[in-house]
């Protein structure tokens, strides 16, 4: 708790900054005052899903797409997305096209990331952000704001990858502490729950993927007691 509050206040301090746009601010106050003692029922989410051009941000990758499905009442509501794709500033390596088929043409006179991420903000407002794996896309988010802004994201985030680590340990402790919990990946989870998968490796399929994940997950842990924001957040979030 000390240690947050003390991020806050450092956040804070770099939003006075001239150059960030006011929308970051709201966002900082609106994601502060969450109150995570509220049923995850009541609850709203955004199921966020990115694409780049490889793993690696600090060696100069970038972000390609960034895709948000709104989340509320414990369910995906579609009157709520948010899907922009994204003008790289360096060359998109042949492997990375052939996974998401993000092409040069497609991409070319589109916003900057900064831009993107401005609206996508806009949009997702304080509100919590699910992925899966989503450390990934919070390192491509906050190294564009970083360069950008001076500023990181400020959203709760909760990963859904974690969240099946935890389900795997709630049910069988015992394989877990033999075992130790494995990479889960994206597709194994939606074989899992039966959840096809059409249009992997676009940000917005993997981020529809996810949401019918993530309301499977949230039936679970609500028959195990994790019944609001703070309890899910303990054993799925992230950062």
């Amino acid at each position: 708790m000390i240690l947050r509050a003390i991020r806050e206040k450092v956040h804070e301090r770099k939003l006075r900054g001239e150059n960030v746009p006011d929308v970051f601010r709201s966002v900082f106050v609106a994601a502060k005052n969450l109150d995570i003692r509220k049923p995850i029922s009541e609850a709203a989410f955004v199921i966020l899903d990115t694409e780049t051009t490889g793993l690696r941000p600090e060696k100069g990758d970038e972000l390609l797409s960034v895709a948000g499905l709104g989340f509320r009442n414990g369910r995906l509501d579609l009157s709520r997305s948010f899907y922009e794709l994204i003008k790289p500033e360096r060359e998109i390596p042949k492997q990375s096209v052939v996974i998401h088929n993000l092409t040069p043409a497609k991409l070319k006179d589109l916003p900057t990331a900064s831009d993107v991420l401005t609206r996508f903000f806009e949009f997702c407002g304080g509100d919590v952000l699910v992925g899966h794996h989503v450390a990934l896309d919070v390192r491509f988010i906050n190294s564009v704001l970083t360069e950008r802004f001076g500023i990181k994201l400020t959203n709760r985030v909760i990963d859904t990858a974690v969240l099946a680590r935890s389900i795997q340990e709630m049910e069988d402790p015992v394989r877990v502490s033999m075992e130790g919990t494995r990479h889960v990946g994206l597709d194994e989870l939606a074989e899992r729950f039966d959840i096809k998968m059409p249009d992997r490796h676009d940000a917005y399929g993997d981020a529809f993927a996810t949401a019918l994940i993530f309301q499977r997950q949230l039936g679970i842990l609500e028959k195990k007691g994790i019944k609001t924001v703070k309890g899910l957040v303990h054993i799925g979030g992230v950062g």
